[in-house]
């Protein structure tokens, strides 16, 4: 039987247990916090990333994740592997889709290495190689799970409302005059990400609306598969918004959770949002 291994970067969010359970090898991207640069996943948790970032006076980052890390990667696995499959973050985000390839290219082994762009990260991503790992488990072919890879990735939607606006303002996907007013009035911009790209698509003011737009953009989905509620300090509309999702959605499974380090980076320290999978062999 061929063997096959799934490989993906720690913008993806999976669960130690999945991980475990499924064999997924995740290698750590690297977060900028003030001076000191750490390894998500590895030296900075979450809860350590949000206790941190009260600490220092700018803004964090994700750094590109070190080449030798995936070739050292591949190089391991393919002692034991005949197939690789490396599926990490959008590359309009990260760097880790390229470096995966520049990696793959340079080991001289009989090992397959198959290298694809998901067009998102966090829960997101997570759903995408999840479902590879069940498919790899399951003893579905290298092909066959490469074409499920590229079946599901249009079909996983993001969508988060920010606090801190000086992240979008950063990042230049809004002005400085447009972050200094919408903090003056306490406005919320919501981003989705589109073609890979995080894009602001509008902005509300009142808590409730946060809530019904989140749930708003759930109920457009005709053949919903799985949903990931994530938040940091957003505690009671994270609540409001599950009790709608589960009266709703009653046998829906719904993933909570605080989202990842590496996500954050990009909406800030203060978020709720959602990534949705829907059935994409419904269509």
């Amino acid at each position: 039987m061929h063997t096959i291994r799934i490989v993906t970067d720690s913008s993806a969010h999976i669960t130690a247990q999945e991980q475990k359970e499924l064999g997924i090898e995740i290698i750590p991207l690297r977060i900028r916090l003030g001076r000191k640069t750490y390894k998500d996943g590895v030296d900075l948790t979450p809860d350590a990333y949000f206790r941190k970032i009260d600490q220092v006076k700018t803004l964090p980052q994700l750094v590109d994740p070190q080449l030798q890390d995936f070739i050292n990667t591949f190089h391991c696995l393919s002692q034991e592997a005949d197939t690789i499959l490396s599926i990490h973050a959008s590359s309009a985000i990260s760097a880790a889709y390229q470096l995966a390839h520049t990696a793959a290219a340079s080991l001289r082994t009989g090992t397959k290495i198959i290298v694809i762009d998901s067009e998102t990260m966090g829960r997101g991503l997570g759903m995408i190689v999840k479902q590879a790992a069940l498919a790899a488990a399951a003893g579905e072919s290298a092909d066959e799970i490469a074409r499920l890879v590229r079946g599901i990735i249009p079909y996983v939607y993001f969508s988060f409302f920010i606090d801190d606006l000086s992240y979008p303002e950063r990042d230049g996907r809004i002005r400085k005059s447009q972050a200094l007013l919408g903090t003056m009035f306490g406005i919320k911009p919501l981003i989705e990400i589109r073609e890979g790209s995080l894009i602001v698509m509008e902005k509300v003011r009142s808590q409730v609306d946060v809530v019904d737009k989140l749930y708003n953009f759930i109920s457009e989905f005709a053949y919903l598969n799985e949903i990931a509620l994530l938040q940091n300090n957003n505690a009671l509309n994270a609540t409001a918004l599950l009790e709608q999702i589960e009266t709703n959605y009653p046998a829906l499974p719904v993933f909570t959770d605080t989202y990842s380090p590496s996500l954050a980076t990009f909406i800030g320290p203060s978020a709720l949002g959602v990534f949705v999978r829907e059935d994409h062999q419904a269509w």
